[in-house]
């Protein structure tokens, strides 16, 4: 199965998001916008994993003992940068990275070994789009930059999910494996 490690976010935040993809949809770039219902902070993915890394994976979380947070979910942009756009994402305020980065990276110590390696620094983000093209992309970094700290609303963190991803000509579908609430 395709796995990764995710925490929700509520409604409110996400009808935010939702009418901002509108908004980044008509600004000119060509993109492929994420489905509300994907919507989500990643924590880890893990990519193919079989039953039994999944079973280790589940057991692993199931004892870290993390504390539920409330972060500012605030900002937009790029990866690798809004000059260059592969993803566009929003992200969250500075003082909520500190609240955020130390449950990412008690998870990421939790799974070592499961899963494909990254060795990329945690950055908290919510994927809302891929481009597909360069189309737009000098427009696409003028919204960007314009909403680099624009505010979404405060989420409650309150679970992980693992979640597996089955890709369709459509999109993906996700599904929750297991979901471990936060102290």
């Amino acid at each position: 199965m395709r796995a990764f490690v995710a925490m929700d976010v509520p409604d409110r935040v996400v009808d935010s998001l939702v009418a901002f993809q509108g908004e980044l949809s008509a600004a000119g770039g060509d993109l492929k916008l994420v489905e509300r219902e994907n919507l989500h902070f990643t924590v880890k993915f893990l990519g193919e994993i079989d039953e039994s890394q999944a079973s280790e994976a589940m057991s692993r979380l199931g004892r870290l003992r993390l504390h539920r947070t409330v972060v500012d979910v605030r900002g937009a942009g790029a990866f690798p940068s809004p000059r260059s756009p592969r993803v566009v994402w929003a992200g969250v305020a500075r003082e909520s990275e500190e609240k955020i980065v130390p449950i990412a990276r008690d998870v990421i110590v939790a799974l070592e070994g499961i899963g494909e390696r990254d060795d990329r620094p945690f950055q908290a983000h919510i994927t809302l789009g891929r481009v597909r093209s360069p189309r737009g992309t000098r427009e696409l970094e003028g919204f960007l930059t314009r909403h680099s700290e624009r505010s979404f609303g405060v989420a409650e963190l309150s679970e992980l999910k693992l979640k597996s991803s089955r890709l369709t000509p459509s999109g993906p579908i996700y599904s929750d494996v297991g979901v471990f609430s936060l102290e």
